[in-house]
């Protein structure tokens, strides 16, 4: 099976990532109120004097506007907000799901890994990211939280994956506010146009995720 719904079991979770099952959708990991207070505390601590900053302060280590930036990869129009420690302590449900990420980590020898936790914020007005995927490890299965619900702070724009050159559409699945998506690294992964009709405009409507990226130190 491509795609394993759970509710409730973390164990659950270990056994498909065993199986080495592509997408696991963990439903209503996180309650509502704290998926809105997440992004409330982002979007009115940020700062629109500066559409870069790499100077940490007392809620971000970095955060940017990204509106189809020169020389990347795979073109996007979204906000980024990494977060700080400050931050992330006031989250029981982040330390959470970072012990989980501690679990599926896989290490190379000899090798030690940084994170990040960012939220991401796909706006109405054509906020999408891509096709574009990433080496397996050493984080192994990606994490994405979702924010915010279909049809209350957006209409349309979903997160699409390729399984064997095959779409897979996870809006059939019932994914919204307070669900947890796993996927395999590797896959082929995109965001189509949230709300495109719209004007573009970075308030607090739109798709909103934290995610959980992991890396090897260089050095």
């Amino acid at each position: 099976m491509n795609i394993k719904v759970i509710k409730n079991d973390f164990n659950l979770v270990f056994d498909e990532i065993k199986k080495n099952t592509p997408i696991i959708i963990f439903k209503k990991l996180v309650k509502t109120n704290e998926c809105k207070k997440l992004v409330s505390i982002c979007h009115n601590e940020f700062s629109y004097k500066l559409q870069r900053k790499t100077t940490p302060n007392k809620y971000f280590n970095f955060f940017s506007v990204d509106v189809l930036p020169s020389n990347v990869k795979s073109n996007r129009i979204f906000r980024t907000f990494e977060l700080s420690n400050f931050f992330i302590d006031q989250f029981n449900f982040i330390k959470k799901i970072q012990n989980l990420q501690n679990k599926i980590t896989k290490l190379k020898k000899n090798k030690k890994i940084y994170r990040k936790v960012q939220v991401i914020q796909y706006p109405c007005g054509g906020g999408f990211f891509d096709e574009h995927k990433h080496s397996r490890y050493p984080t192994n299965y990606g994490l994405i939280l979702t924010l915010t619900e279909k049809n209350k702070d957006f209409k349309k724009g979903v997160t699409n994956f390729k399984i064997n050159k095959k779409k897979i559409d996870i809006e059939n699945f019932g994914v919204s506010i307070g669900d947890l998506i796993l996927f395999r690294y590797d896959l082929p992964h995109s965001v189509s146009q949230c709300d495109p009709d719209n004007d573009l405009k970075f308030d607090k409507k739109g798709r909103w995720t934290l995610v959980f990226p992991v890396y090897h130190q260089k050095f």
